[in-house]
C-alpha cells in the first residue's frame, strides 16, 4: 500500500489507484481550509484517508491492531450493517479512539452504487469525480467534528453545509423542504436518531433537517454553532440562544426553518 501526506492527513491507497487518491488529496486540502476558516476546528493529529474498494480489507486496514481482533471476534455483528451500507455510501468515517479514518470508494466504483436515496437528497451530478470530491468532504467533516458527539441532524447538516462551501453552490435539492415540512409536526431534537438506509423516508428527513437547521441557524445566529460545538447540552444552548423554552423550541423548529427559507419567516 502507498501513502502521501497532505494537511497532517495520511492518505493510502493501492498503486492502481493513485489517480483517484490525488483526486481525494485535493479535496482534503480544501477541505481542511474550510474546516479551519469557517468552523475553527484543526486536523485530529491522527486523522487517515483510504481509497476504498472494499467495505471488508478497508475497514480491517483502517482499525488499529487491538481493534482488528476485536473486529474479527465481532465480525457477524458489524458485518451486516457494513455489507447493507456498502451499495448507498460512497465513502465512511470511523473513530477508534484517537484514530479517526476515512474510507471513500475511487470515482470508478460510484456509478456501481444505488443512488436513489442520494438522488432524493442531492443536487444531481452526472460526474462521478466530481462525487468523489463531494463525498471526501462531507466524510471529512465527520471526521473533524466525531469527537463533539454532535446529535445526528447537526452532525449531518455540517457536513452538507461545508460541502455548499466547497463547491461555492448549493448541493441539497430546494425540494428536500417540501420533506422537512411534511414531517414538522414531528417533536423533540432527534439526537439519538441513528442512520437506517433501510427506511428510506427517515433518512431522507434525517438529512433534510439536518441541512436546513444549520442553515437556519447560520442565517439567523451566525457564529453560534461555533461557540456550541464544545459544550454540554448543545440542544438546550440553542434553545436558549433563541429565547425560547428546549421543549417549545424543538416542537417548532423544522416548520420555522421552512418558514424562513420558504417565505422568508422567522422564529418570534
Amino acid at each position: 500500500m502507498e501513502t502521501m501526506s497532505v494537511e497532517n492527513i495520511t492518505l493510502y491507497f493501492d498503486a492502481q489507484e493513485r489517480e483517484a487518491a490525488e483526486l481525494i488529496r485535493r479535496a482534503c486540502e480544501k477541505t481542511v481550509q474550510l474546516m479551519r476558516e469557517h468552523w475553527g476546528l484543526d486536523t485530529p493529529p491522527d486523522l487517515r484517508v483510504y481509497v476504498m474498494t472494499s467495505w471488508l480489507r478497508s475497514t480491517f486496514r483502517a482499525a488499529p491492531w487491538p481493534q482488528k481482533l476485536k473486529l474479527g471476534l465481532l465480525f457477524p455483528f458489524w458485518a451486516v450493517r457494513a455489507r447493507q451500507m456498502w451499495p448507498y455510501a460512497g465513502g465512511w468515517e470511523r473513530s477508534y479512539g484517537e484514530r479517526r479514518t476515512v474510507c471513500i470508494k475511487p470515482p470508478r466504483l460510484i456509478p456501481l452504487g444505488d443512488s436513489h436515496i442520494g438522488d432524493q437528497i442531492f443536487v444531481q451530478e452526472n460526474d462521478a469525480r466530481e462525487k468523489v470530491r463531494h463525498i471526501t468532504c462531507h466524510e471529512l467533516v465527520h471526521a473533524f467534528t466525531s469527537h463533539l458527539q454532535l446529535p445526528a441532524w447537526l452532525k449531518e447538516g455540517l457536513a452538507m453545509v461545508t460541502v455548499d462551501r466547497f463547491f461555492a453552490r448549493p448541493t441539497v435539492r430546494q425540494e428536500t423542504l417540501d420533506v422537512l415540512e411534511r414531517w414538522s409536526r414531528k417533536t423533540g431534537s432527534q439526537d439519538n436518531q441513528r442512520l437506517n438506509v433501510r427506511d428510506r423516508d427517515a433518512t431522507v428527513y434525517l438529512y433534510a433537517r439536518g441541512y436546513w437547521l444549520t442553515r437556519y441557524i447560520e442565517d439567523t445566529r451566525p457564529g453560534l454553532l461555533n461557540d456550541l460545538f464544545s459544550q454540554r447540552h448543545l440542544e438546550d444552548k440553542l434553545a436558549s440562544a433563541y429565547e425560547k423554552p428546549a421543549g417549545e423550541f424543538w416542537k417548532e423548529i423544522d416548520g420555522v426553518a421552512v418558514a424562513h427559507f420558504k417565505w422568508g419567516g422567522k422564529m418570534k
